[in-house]
């Protein structure tokens, strides 16, 4: 768990040679492109994050998931390096580009959003480093409020994958089974993990790059599409501190009180007042590594595919193709997302005809009363429920159908060629690389109980469709519709995608926990953050008092970031015992002592100091975790049961499961009748210290 220095430091420098090499690599490649030197930087550093991702696995399908695969792939990015730079211009190149100092002082007066960026990092940054398995003066790891569930599962996942090599990897809290989760926002931190950083260093620091990657990818997309600096500030503001009308529930002393010290009571997280639109920094990015590595890639992207596609660069969309074929095992909801909105995007390319615009500032308004309408019906009958799945592919029928006549008209006019250059261009790397993951990985689980099923109206339990994502979303939700009807057709394009990503949000779910359809519906919700800036910077650009534009701007800045803010501040002060001093000792005990592919029989606890500290794998773990992966663990639960209560006459379920070792702790005596005279006759006590027993099993 604890590595020395000289570990942290070769894992490090492994890691930000792929993304140095990256961000020299994308110099290279755009030398002519009309790119601004800090988007070149960041978009090289995503390049490189996904090389340090991807490499080291093509790699370990021959060799396991080794040091020998890194250093191949160290190899291979060396040689891809050097060839860029012997076959690419060096005088256009990184070398040469804003060479004087005052571009820097140019970009940060045009760029006043580099302020809240620093500051959105330092906050993140606290926060992860207070939460992170951080040792307590007593010898026991805590973490924080937002961490205290799914931390388990990830840290779980990193050390598996690093301590016992298997590729592809299996589920480590439940042996047996492919491991189908988007696994490569673990697996960047498994790489240095397995290079010799601590747990620690090897969580933290690849998020960090991460969410730098997010907060800047989002600004460039927004700066992209309306030009200006100020829109994108605005726009930063209402995405990620954006939290509903949550903190009038909060007004009172006793609530208030209780947002900083009871779990997940907070303005943005009041399930019995149905606020269910999470705080993005403190419950997406911090605990969700898919969510945030999966933006990492994604927000960079959408403003590199809006270049492209308003510069018409070959180059670019190819360069953006390889880039989103990496997305499915980082984060599959990322890449439906980006799916989405690139089909929308090509169909406004293809889609000439001028009443276009009309109809779709009137979808945007007919869409809420659309599924406010349906709300109502399903309320009295509940067929949307049942049936939102049909009414999706009605909806997208009608799409296609318009999208092939485009395709054909295209065809007629002689104007395809054009988009098979750049959009095709985009889909062939996609289709390559990006299709057999989900054949691979993804389409096994996902056609499991759970999964791709109807479901209406993401998480509303009883509110109506307008009043329920008002309160939730607030005041950008309810800017939104006269910033939509004032919007440019090309603004009002550009953004359409989020309409379609309600829509099909709204009628089916692509797991089994309906409330994660929200990392879709967030990526909505970048488009209409940037909608409802534009109006709000273009109003205060009139000619108006100024003392009541101070006003406006004041009420509008608290009433729209309190929530968000107080649900921020609870998350800087929560702390939670994840691992006592004695989960940890014995977690010493057994990295130290047993095989690295052992199996124990634990507990199915979700902070299984066994499962997550040591990378070893456990019969069976925690529902929270594996019910939302499509997994049903009824059958084996029972057989661990049984195992604990007679391990004589349970024998062959612990040679069916290859049990090597059984812990008992105070988990285990409070969940399983525990027989340790019948333990005592099939395994040696090897360990028992602080209330905690490890037995080895004999050969059964």
């Amino acid at each position: 768990m604890s590595e020395g220095i000289i570990g942290n430091i070769t894992a490090v420098l492994y890691y930000m040679f792929f993304v140095i090499s990256g961000i020299i690599i994308m110099f290279r490649l755009l030398n002519s492109q009309k790119l601004s030197i800090m988007f070149k930087c960041l978009l090289g550093s995503v390049f490189g994050t996904l090389e340090f991702q991807w490499m080291p696995i093509i790699f370990a399908f021959f060799m396991d998931f080794t040091v020998k695969a890194h250093i191949c792939a160290l190899v291979i990015q060396v040689l891809v390096f050097i060839l860029v730079i012997l076959k690419t211009n060096r005088e256009q190149g990184f070398i040469n580009t804003y060479k004087k100092p005052i571009e820097w002082k140019r970009f940060l007066w045009e760029n006043p959003a580099s302020i809240i960026i620093f500051a959105s990092f330092v906050i993140f940054a606290y926060c992860l480093n207070t939460h992170t398995i951080l040792l307590n003066s007593d010898g026991s790891l805590h973490t924080g409020q937002a961490t205290y569930g799914d931390m388990n599962m990830h840290i779980g996942f990193i050390t598996s994958i690093a301590k016992q090599h298997t590729f592809p990897p299996e589920y480590s809290i439940y042996p047996g089974i492919k491991l189908a989760y988007p696994f490569l926002s673990d697996s960047i931190s498994s790489s240095l993990y397995l290079l010799g950083a601590s747990l620690r260093v090897a969580y933290i620091i690849p998020m960090l790059v991460a969410v730098m990657q997010v907060f800047c990818g989002f600004y460039c997309f927004i700066k992209f599409w309306f030009k200006k600096g100020s829109v994108a500030f605005i726009a930063f503001i209402l995405f990620f501190y954006d939290g509903g009308f949550g903190f009038i529930h909060f007004l009172n002393k006793v609530n208030f009180s209780k947002n900083f010290t009871e779990f997940y009571f907070t303005p943005t997280s009041i399930g019995d007042y149905n606020y269910r639109w999470a705080q993005i920094i403190a419950n997406m990015l911090i605990p969700q590594r898919a969510t945030l590595f999966g933006w990492a890639v994604l927000f960079p992207l959408l403003a590199f595919l809006y270049y492209a596609k308003e510069n018409r660069s070959i180059k670019s969309f190819l360069i953006a193709g390889i880039m989103a074929a990496g997305l499915p095992m980082i984060h599959t909801h990322s890449f439906l997302a980006l799916g989405i909105i690139c089909v929308v995007w090509l169909f406004w390319d293809m889609y000439k005809e001028k009443e276009s615009y009309l109809l779709l500032k009137l979808a945007g308004i007919i869409w809420v009363v659309f599924f406010f309408l349906l709300r109502m019906y399903n309320d009295k009958t509940g067929l949307i429920e049942k049936n939102g799945f049909i009414i999706m592919i009605a909806g997208l029928g009608i799409i296609a159908v318009l999208f092939v006549k485009e395709i054909v008209l295209c065809f007629k006019n002689s104007t395809i060629k054009s988009y098979i250059q750049t959009w095709g261009v985009f889909l062939i790397p996609v289709i390559l690389f990006a299709f057999p993951q989900l054949l691979f990985w993804t389409f096994g689980q996902a056609s499991g109980d759970g999964f791709l099923r109807s479901h209406f109206n993401w998480s509303n339990a009883n509110d109506n469709y307008f009043i329920f994502y008002l309160k939730n979303i607030g005041i950008t939700f309810l800017i939104f519709f006269p910033a939509w009807v004032s919007a440019k057709k090309k603004e009002v394009q550009t953004a359409s995608p989020m309409l379609l990503i309600f829509f099909i949000a709204e009628l089916v779910v692509f797991q089994p926990n309906e409330y994660d359809n929200n990392k879709l519906l967030f990526v909505a919700f970048v488009f209409m953050c940037g909608i409802v800036s534009d109006f709000v910077i273009k109003l205060f650009e009139k000619n108006w008092n100024i003392i009541l534009k101070g006003a406006l701007a004041v009420s509008l800045l608290f009433v729209g970031v309190f929530s968000s803010s107080m649900t921020i501040a609870r998350e800087c002060v929560s702390d939670y015992e994840l691992y006592s001093k004695a989960q940890v000792d014995a977690a010493e005990y057994i990295e130290k002592n047993t095989a690295e592919k052992a199996v124990f029989l634990t507990g199915d606890n979700h902070n299984n100091a066994v499962a997550a500290l040591t990378g070893r794998s456990i019969v069976c773990g925690a529902d929270t975790f594996l019910y939302y992966h499509g997994i049903n663990t009824a059958e084996r639960k029972n057989e661990v049961a049984n195992m604990y209560a007679d391990p004589v006459g349970n024998k062959e379920l612990y040679k069916k499961y290859n049990v090597s070792y059984i812990f008992v702790s105070d988990v285990e005596t409070g969940e399983f009748q525990i027989n340790f005279e019948g333990l005592g006759q099939i395994a040696e006590k090897v360990y028992d210290a602080q209330n905690v027993v490890i037995y080895k099993c004999n050969e059964l």
